[in-house]
């Protein structure tokens, strides 16, 4: 992650932070998230700050200061797209009462 280029930089953090839910690597949350707010300052990627920035929210950092413009409407538009497809309760989503053909 400290390489020169960031389009090296970039998909290495990605990486790195599913690997870091490990109990054993849990340690190096702290040095990953600097990783993480330098990225941000930087990237203008949605699938990359999104994944970042859930990632720094998860692990308990205040993201208020990290999120610009774009990533505060798209996590807007995002709760109400799971608000609009949340789940009732039945697996037939309420319409389909018959038991299924097998």
């Amino acid at each position: 992650m400290g390489h020169d280029d960031a389009d090296v930089r970039r998909p290495a953090l990605v990486a790195a932070i599913p690997l870091i839910e490990h109990p054993l690597l849990t340690q190096h949350q702290a040095e990953l998230a600097d990783h993480a707010r330098r990225l941000l300052a930087t990237c203008t990627d949605r699938q990359h700050r999104d994944f970042v920035l859930d990632a720094l929210r998860t692990w308990g950092h205040d993201i208020s200061g990290l999120e610009n413009e774009s990533d505060i409407v798209a996590r807007e538009n995002y709760t109400r797209l799971r608000a609009a497809r949340a789940w009732d309760g039945n697996w037939t989503g309420g319409s389909y009462s018959d038991d299924p053909p097998f």
